[in-house]
């Protein structure tokens, strides 16, 4: 080689900057390579060399029939910790990639021997790397280098290491995977909504039910129309309130359809929620829908409902008219005069329980109309605890004792948690008769407020917990009848989800039991 195709003076310059590899470059011993002293080394090998220590993108030379090896910052985290790195600079590639060269020695023979660069895209090429062989997945392209003559030398590969992407990629398919059995396996249809264009997609299930063939798009219009007269309305409301600008997005209704195929008639539960963009403008409306026509066991439960709401309803309104006739004749005869506060007081309580117990029928019809609104303010939580708690010291002799954190304050509905409120405190009372004390706690786990009313009473049955936020469910416990709808609990559980918060219970039979509820803290 002559002294004018290897400049001896120059070499320095080309092999300046670079960070951890262009240190090691330098002070690498190029002489028990092939290739020699750098000042013997050719300009092109010198300015590829020079671009690659200096470039941000992930880079790897082979050079000359040993394919001796130079690579950059960018590249070097590929290689992992205590594996190839820092050995692999200035050694054969057939040396250093032992593993995968039966993959990578074709790829680049291509290149060398028709000068045509390759390209490959998330490609699984396995590395020993961080002391064990690990799946690496790459996209990259190997282009041919050329000598002073025009001769190609060597190779350059720049790639991009893809692992965290596929592996991400593979963990949302499988999650998609999972999903679709898990939907196949309750037999749901799922539905997507895009309300600014009214675009409207269902899965199989859901499109048979429509009467629609697999392959046939659905437009909005065509799914309602497959709803019953009387229940078009009653959706159709449910649907806008959901999309309503400041709305909670909750949707959920019970409606009845008709395949528009074989006429088959088929009642089904939505339950859906809507997105909003920053201006609150919906942007995606989707939900599953429930084949409900086969409950017969929601249906027994209604049944029992209406016997037991029959039964509840005329105790209290039995016991009002037997003290307004009390009352009317002790006002006409003017006897026991003393009597009569304690009659008005009685028909009071008599009227403010059938008030509640409507209360109850009109908050479930609510949510199964998917109208249980929430009217959000800011408010002071440990405050309302002790309102609610205080509120129920007039009608009962329980100690209270409160351990709340003074300083929460909620972004919530401030009426529909102090009716949940209300009813746990209430439960309390009514399920611990002999044991007195109930401890109410207020404290902030993590992102969210954690609300406790524990008390020491009879406990429930361990079989009887997965159904306590049931509709119509109804706890008989030790012999104990207590009166009531089973609806208190139900309409808490669906309030508290409607500020996507939980609602739970721990207990033990004969050792009372700790309701608790969390909502997102403000």
């Amino acid at each position: 080689m002559t002294s004018n195709h290897y400049p001896s003076t120059s070499y320095h310059q080309y092999l300046e900057g670079g960070g951890e590899m262009g240190k090691l470059t330098r002070e690498f011993d190029w002489s028990t390579t092939a290739l020699g002293h750098p000042e013997t080394w050719s300009q092109s090998l010198l300015t590829t060399i020079n671009i690659m220590l200096n470039s941000r993108f992930p880079m790897f030379i082979w050079w000359g029939p040993d394919l001796i090896q130079f690579y950059n910052d960018a590249y070097r985290p590929s290689l992992g910790n205590d594996g190839k790195h820092p050995k692999a600079l200035g050694q054969r590639g057939a040396d250093c990639w032992k593993e995968i060269w039966p993959v990578i020695k074709p790829l680049i023979d291509q290149v060398i021997l028709t000068g045509e660069s390759t390209w490959s895209e998330d490609q699984l090429i396995p590395i020993y790397r961080n002391k064990k062989l690990e799946d690496v997945y790459w996209t990259f392209s190997y282009s041919a280098l050329k000598d002073e003559t025009g001769k190609i030398a060597g190779v350059l590969v720049i790639c991009n290491e893809t692992t965290n992407k596929v592996q991400t990629y593979n963990a949302v398919q499988d999650a998609k995977r999972e999903l679709e059995f898990a939907i196949e396996a309750a037999e749901l249809g799922t539905w997507d909504l895009n309300p600014q264009t009214n675009h409207f997609i269902g899965n199989d299930r859901l499109k048979s039910w429509f009467g629609l063939s697999a392959e046939n798009e659905i437009e909005l219009n065509h799914a309602i129309d497959a709803i019953i007269d009387d229940d078009k309305e009653r959706v159709t409301t449910a649907i806008n309130k959901a999309l309503e600008k400041g709305s909670d997005g909750n949707y959920s209704v019970i409606y009845t359809i008709i395949n528009s195929k074989d006429n088959t008639r088929r009642i089904v539960e939505a339950i859906g929620k809507a997105k909003f963009d920053a201006e609150g403008i919906p942007y995606r409306f989707s939900g599953i829908l429930l084949d409900v026509t086969e409950e017969y066991k929601l249906q027994q439960r209604k049944d029992e409902f209406i016997s037991v709401a029959s039964h509840e309803l005329k105790t209290p309104i039995t016991s009002l008219s037997a003290s307004m006739q009390i009352l009317q004749k002790l006002i006409k005869t003017n006897s026991a005069p003393d009597k009569i506060p304690l009659f008005i007081n009685k028909a009071s309580n008599n009227l403010n329980k059938l008030v509640h117990l409507l209360d109850d029928l009109l908050n479930v019809t609510k949510i199964q109309q998917g109208q249980l609104g929430l009217n959000k303010t800011l408010f002071n939580l440990a405050e309302l605890v002790v309102d609610c708690a205080e509120n129920t010291k007039l009608v009962s002799d329980h100690e209270f004792i409160i351990n709340a954190d003074k300083t929460i304050m909620v972004f919530a509905d401030y009426r529909r948690i102090d009716q949940v409120l209300v009813n746990l405190i209430n439960n309390a009372v009514k399920y611990s008769p002999q044991a007195k004390r109930i401890e109410l706690s207020v404290c902030k786990e993590n992102d969210t407020v954690k609300v406790s009313v524990r008390d020491f009473g009879i406990g429930i049955n361990p079989q009887k917990l997965p159904h306590l936020f049931d509709r119509y469910y109804r706890v008989d416990t030790l012999g104990h009848q207590f009166s009531g709808l089973g609806l208190g609990l139900y309409i808490s559980s669906e309030i508290i989800k409607r500020h996507n918060g939980k609602i739970g219970v721990d207990s033990a039979l004969g050792d009372g039991s700790d309701f608790w509820f969390t909502i997102p803290a403000n």
